[in-house]
Parts: structure tokens; C-alpha cells; sequence
């Protein structure tokens, strides 16, 4: 029975990054799938970006400390991250928690994240406008999903920040987002990060970049 009411929402910058929230206190114990859907709704209310799953192996005891290990899986599959949610007071019948989205196991690989993001990167310049992307993405889906799994720790906000939108488009068939300013930043960080240029190709006079096939 639901015994206990979500109240303030989780502020959250990525999927990757720490998160802060509340939960009025009823009986003690959050339930599971108030755990649950509270975080996935949150999260993706704040990165406008599809409302992920999210599974937890139980409720959260609200008290100083407590803590649950969940999982996180993008909607339309991809790589599944940890979701470790931590108590940290609880004031006046509220229960005040963090939740900490991590690293895909493995911890991504470069040499792939970037021949992945020359591949994509490639693809992407042959469109003309936003439209065209939906069909590239499509076209590409098993790059897109590798692309965000590879992601070292360093560079995968924006590695899944752009995946989970390429996700988006392929679902919603309008990829307009990818004017938004985020989108293109984002872009030019991974870009930057793998010594490429936006058509893929190296950066003159950087060797030590990784293209799509090398």
C-alpha cells in the first residue's frame, strides 16, 4: 500500500550527475516504486529526455544513511548505469536524499567512443536539416547505443546527454532538439575530447585522435 507522498522533485543537470530530493515521511520506509518512478520522472523532467526505467531491489528506510542501489536503463535500451540513493536527514517528517547516477560497468573505452563518434559524427554531416537526423539516427541506432555504453567517465554526461536525444528522435521522429544550444556544446566537447572535427575527420596536427576505422 502506498503509504508515503513524494514531495519535492530531484535536481539533476544529466543523467549522469548527483541528484537531491524529499519524501514525506508516512511509515517509516519509502516504497519501491515511489523510489522508482520519483527518480525516473525526475530525471527525465530536468534533461528533457524520456522518462528512463529505473529498478530497485526494495524501499528506502528513512532514516540518516540508508541507502539503495538501483539501476537505470535509457528508454529505448542502451547502456544500464547505477543509481546509488542515500538519506541524508530527515527534518519535520521529510526525508532528504541524494541519488547518484555512475559509470555503465566497464568504465567506456576511447579508442571505441570515438571511432563510434567519428562514425556518427560522419553520418551527421550529410544532413541539411533537423528532419534528416531522424533517419541517420535510425540508421545508426546500434552506433548510438555503443557510442553511450564506450563513454569514459570523464566525457559520458555528454556522451549520454546526446545519445539519449538521438534516442528521442528516433521515437518521436523530430529531432529539432539538436538546435539547441546544450545539444551543440555537448557536441563540441565530445568532438574536442576525441581530437575530431564535426565531420569526423582528426584535428590537423593531432595524432593522438581516433577516428572510425583506424
Amino acid at each position: 500500500m502506498k503509504s508515503l507522498i513524494l514531495a519535492a522533485g530531484l535536481a539533476c543537470t544529466s543523467l549522469l550527475a548527483a541528484c537531491g530530493g524529499s519524501v514525506s515521511v508516512g511509515s517509516g520506509q519509502v516504497a519501491q516504486s515511489d523510489v522508482e518512478s520519483t527518480v525516473a520522472k525526475q530525471l527525465a523532467s530536468t534533461t528533457n529526455q524520456p522518462v528512463p526505467s529505473v529498478a530497485c531491489p526494495g524501499g528506502l528506510d528513512a532514516k540518516v544513511g540508508a541507502s539503495i542501489d538501483c539501476t537505470l536503463t535509457p528508454q529505448g535500451g542502451g547502456a544500464t548505469l547505477p543509481v546509488h540513493v542515500t538519506v541524508n536527514s530527515v527534518t519535520n517528517g521529510t526525508a532528504h536524499y541524494t541519488a547518484q547516477v555512475g559509470q555503465a560497468a566497464g568504465g567506456g573505452n576511447k579508442t571505441t567512443f570515438c571511432n563510434d563518434n567519428a562514425t556518427l559524427d560522419k553520418a551527421t554531416a550529410a544532413a541539411t536539416q533537423p528532419s534528416d537526423l531522424v533517419q541517420i539516427f535510425k540508421d545508426n541506432s546500434s552506433v548510438v547505443s555503443d557510442f553511450e555504453a564506450e563513454a569514459p567517465a570523464d566525457i559520458i554526461s555528454d556522451a549520454s546527454t546526446l545519445a539519449n536525444a538521438a534516442k528521442a528522435a528516433i521515437s518521436s521522429g523530430d529531432a529539432t532538439t539538436f538546435t539547441n544550444q546544450s545539444l551543440v556544446d555537448a557536441g563540441k566537447k565530445v568532438d574536442a575530447y576525441c581530437g575530431q572535427n564535426s565531420d569526423g575527420s582528426p584535428l590537423t596536427g593531432d595524432t593522438s585522435s581516433t577516428t572510425a576505422g583506424s
